[in-house]
């Protein structure tokens, strides 16, 4: 690789504004590389509007001056050279057909193009203050694709009748390849020329040798060259007019006019910042989005006020200008550079020829053809996406490429409707034998969820849910919805829930009723749905008598305690409540142990109590107790940040914590709060060791017994939830 194709160090602060030699030469080597395409399209489409070629290459050159002047002004894009480019000249091309299809001819269409100028500026730059730029980002490849090829094609199809050889008429017809030649050598050059001289960009080689080659030809004709094969002398400032007639405006197509500047606005913004992507790969800058499609809307407004054609970052001259050292102030040197050749080039308009700059437009044109859409149509998976690419680029050509602009923003509506219908909507359905709540059960409340767990079933949703996923979503549940369950629809990963979605929920709240079912939502997010309380949104479609009630809890252990409880009452038992008291013996730790060593662990316990809200242990703290519940609540909570937690347990009458300090003195790995006031009794080993050595053996094996089956279940649940996040 040479030195001049690495990829520059990221910049500082005090590089980016530095000035210097390497922003010159980044700047003429950008303006080299950018003048042959600006002129070259200028003239093509003022060609295209009935005008003079030299009239065509002034309007490329003060495009070029204005939008690389105003761009470089706000250093939004480290580096970036703007000019008119073939996407933005190609849609004003069709544009300004359009527009001479409803009968506007001649001055007409210079005041249109202003028109169009004008508003494309505005709205880029509405786009730019009003962030909208990051929609654009959101079109899907295939249809950009289609879009740049299609523009490639055209780019290419309006060279042609230049290199027809009109006007060699005076010479003789075996005159008329000339044009052709000439850009077939320009073409050769540009694409040649960089392998014999590396260090000059292949524009400018090619654009040299197709000069040279044309004027040696020429020398061997026997009449001067015909005026129609050349530029002509390129007009001066002087030449830029602000008389325009007011009244003229009234009557322009003006409804055409504003589809062509907003589709304009977004083809232009597009392709700028996919340069500046460009850029900053280059630079190790990142470009800022909303400054940048601000600056080149201004630009593209003043272009278009003295006469010159839209445009925007030009990936080709970016490159060179980069690699040659520009940064911050090459597109001011860029732009005072255009500025100079306006003013002392136009006698260089008579020597050069037009066929010349065809043959650069057909080389750029080329270059953006999409090769990979044959390629996508070989292959299953990626056939529909170079179908829709295929698709863009057959109607930019047999329409146009206003047309061809729809069908891309409707093929990327397509593509993302059929990405979000394809996508997973149920990410996870487990039953209650699957997966337990949090909450402390007994041993007889764990048989019966174990046995009759599948009457519970959890189901995770995610995506969007919207007319093009309820159907599958409801067919997929369909089965479920027939059965006396306790369903829970955990909608934490859902980004959004319209108005189809929430008719679905109302659909299966009423046929899960009549089966003798009910249903729960859980981690209802306010950035899915407008309320956190489902049965007021979905009483909000329209309130029905004999719609059930729904509940809503905010986190899917809560809704699987609730659902655990119902059905253990459904089921005839009744489960135990915080504000029972039990006594000890029936701990179950305590149950198994032989009633004298009961008695004699009970002797040297003490009683504790706690308000709500008060901590019996902390995160971090030093204590080796056990805690047994003989009324109350308590969580076991483990600190994420500030304010928030993770519940690692909820523990009742009945049931004992606490084992993990109790087992190794080591700093507590959890916090326990208090939820309802509870009355304990703790057990330190302390306590132990003060027993009998007869009774200290027996209790000690038989504690460490229990608390050995408690602690397997925690890690066996631990594991389970290991497996279940890895699925994420």
């Amino acid at each position: 690789m040479t030195n001049s194709a690495k990829k520059a160090p990221p910049l500082s602060g005090t590089a980016r504004a530095q000035f210097g030699a390497s922003d010159v030469l980044g700047g003429l080597a950008g303006t080299a590389v950018a003048l042959p395409q600006s002129m070259g399209l200028g003239v093509a489409l003022f060609a295209a509007m009935g005008f003079d070629a030299s009239a065509g290459a002034l309007a490329g050159l003060m495009g070029a001056a204005v939008l690389s002047l105003v761009s470089g002004l706000t250093g939004a894009t480290i580096g970036m050279i703007s000019a008119p480019n073939g996407p933005v000249t190609m849609l004003l091309a069709a544009s300004l057909a359009s527009v001479a299809a409803h009968g506007v001819q001649g001055e007409g269409l210079l005041l249109a193009l202003v028109a169009i100028m004008l508003l494309t500026g505005l709205f880029q730059f509405l786009l730019g203050i009003s962030g909208g730029g990051q929609l654009i980002k959101y079109i899907p490849y295939p249809a950009v694709a289609g879009l740049v090829t299609g523009i490639g094609v055209l780019m290419v199809l309006s060279q042609l009748d230049i290199l027809t050889g009109e006007g060699a008429q005076a010479i003789g017809s075996g005159w008329m390849v000339v044009p052709a030649a000439t850009a077939l050598i320009t073409f050769g050059g540009i694409k040649f020329a960089p392998r014999v001289l590396p260090a000059v960009p292949g524009i400018i080689s090619g654009l040299l040798v197709g000069i040279a080659a044309f004027h040696l030809i020429m020398l061997a004709a026997p009449v001067p060259t015909p005026e129609s094969w050349l530029v002509g002398t390129i007009p001066g400032l002087d030449a830029i007019r602000f008389d325009v007639d007011a009244s003229a405006f009234t009557s322009l197509p003006w409804e055409l006019i504003l589809v062509s500047a907003l589709t304009l606005a977004v083809l232009a913004s597009m392709d700028c910042l996919l340069t500046a992507v460009v850029a900053d790969g280059e630079t190790g800058a990142r470009h800022d989005a909303r400054r940048e499609l601000a600056a080149q809307g201004i630009g593209q407004t003043i272009a278009g006020l003295l006469g010159g054609i839209g445009g925007g970052g030009t990936k080709g001259s970016t490159l060179v200008a980069i690699k040659t050292g520009g940064r911050r102030w090459s597109a001011i040197v860029s732009s005072l550079t255009f500025i100079v050749l306006i003013l002392f080039l136009g006698p260089v308009g008579n020597a050069l020829p037009i066929s010349v700059l065809a043959g650069v437009i057909i080389y750029v044109g080329i270059g953006m053809l999409e090769w990979n859409v044959v390629r996508w149509l070989r292959r299953r998976t990626t056939r529909l996406d170079g179908t829709v690419a295929l698709l863009v680029v057959t109607t930019t050509l047999a329409f146009d490429l206003m047309v061809g602009v729809a069908v891309g923003v409707v093929s990327s509506a397509f593509l993302f409707l059929r990405g979000q219908v394809r996508a997973r909507i149920i990410h996870e359905r487990a039953t209650g034998k699957e997966r337990h709540s949090l909450h402390y059960r007994t041993e007889e409340e764990r048989k019966l969820l174990d046995e009759h767990g599948d009457r519970i079933l959890y189901f995770e949703l995610r995506g969007n849910l919207f007319f093009g996923t309820v159907d599958r979503l409801f067919t997929e549940l369909m089965p479920d919805l027939d059965r006396p369950v306790w369903m829970i629809l955990n909608l934490r990963r859902v980004q959004s829930l319209d108005m189809s979605g929430l008719n679905l929920f109302r659909q299966m709240l009423k046929r899960l009723t009549a089966h003798g079912g009910h249903l729960l939502y859980a981690d209802v997010r306010k950035s899915a749905v407008m309320e956190r309380k489902m049965h007021k949104l979905l009483n909000w479609l329209g309130p029905e008598d004999e719609l059930p009630k729904v509940k809503t809890f905010n986190s899917n252990d809560a809704a699987l305690e609730y659902a655990e409880d119902e059905l253990l009452k459904d089921l005839g038992y009744e489960p135990v409540q915080a504000t029972q008291r039990v006594k000890l013996e029936q701990n179950e730790l305590f149950r198994r142990l032989k009633p004298k060593t009961r008695e004699a662990l009970k002797a040297v316990m003490r009683p504790l109590s706690f308000k709500r809200k008060e901590m019996v242990f902390k995160y971090g703290g030093l204590d080796n107790s056990l805690y047994f519940i003989l009324q109350g609540e308590v969580e076991i909570r483990l600190p994420t940040r500030v304010y928030h937690y993770k519940r690692l347990a909820k523990v009742g009458p009945g049931s004992f914590f606490g084992e993990g300090g109790f087992l190794d003195p080591a700093p507590r790995t959890a916090t326990a709060v208090v939820t309802q006031d509870v009355e304990l009794l703790t057990l330190d080993r302390q306590a132990i060791e003060s027993l009998a050595e007869k009774r200290q053996r027996e209790a000690g094996w038989a504690v460490l017994y229990e608390l050995g089956g408690s602690l397997a279940q925690q890690l066996r649940w631990s594991r389970s939830e290991l497996r279940r996040l890895e699925r994420w």
